[in-house]
């Protein structure tokens, strides 16, 4: 039974537009009455470009090499912050996850598969392709109503 709550496109929407205003992690769990550790990771994503993008709330593989030069980057001193917006890398916890696995098996342990095959690597399907641009429209769409009604609150003011 999954437990993690699931946020609406609205609430990351109003995430971003908090963050773009300039507050920080903090200041916007705050404001929005959300974990911190959540909206941590939401900033992680932001500073990458990837807070709105639906490919975030899927799963992303990541290569061995990607992997061990991460940990190896983080382990040399680099901030953790800069290491997860260089590599990419969609959660603090994933990063921490592959530093105990170095510690413990060396770079070796990285290389391990595990969990389930994929279920195809092909290309999409015209019906999976065109699912998919629908779902990225009707994202964008909601985008710019939020944008309109919020240019029109505050030129209200």
């Amino acid at each position: 039974m999954d437990l993690r709550v699931k946020h609406s496109l609205e609430t990351r929407i109003e995430v971003a537009r908090l963050f773009d205003a300039g507050f920080g992690f903090h200041a916007v769990a705050t404001q929005l009455g959300l974990r911190r550790d959540s909206v941590r990771n939401w900033h992680d994503q932001y500073l990458q470009g990837r807070l709105l993008d639906s490919a975030v709330m899927g799963n992303k593989k990541y290569s061995p090499q990607l992997k061990i030069a991460a940990v190896e980057k983080f382990l040399s001193g680099t901030p953790k912050q800069d290491v997860l917006v260089e590599f990419e890398i969609s959660t603090r916890a994933m990063l921490d996850k592959w530093v105990v696995t170095y510690r413990d098996e060396g770079p070796a342990g990285l290389s391990k598969t595990a969990g389930r095959k994929a279920r195809g690597d092909g290309p999409m399907t015209p019906e999976e392709e065109l699912a998919f641009l629908r779902m990225e429209n009707e994202i964008l769409k909601k985008w710019v109503a939020l944008a309109q009604e919020e240019d029109r609150r505050l030129s209200g003011l």
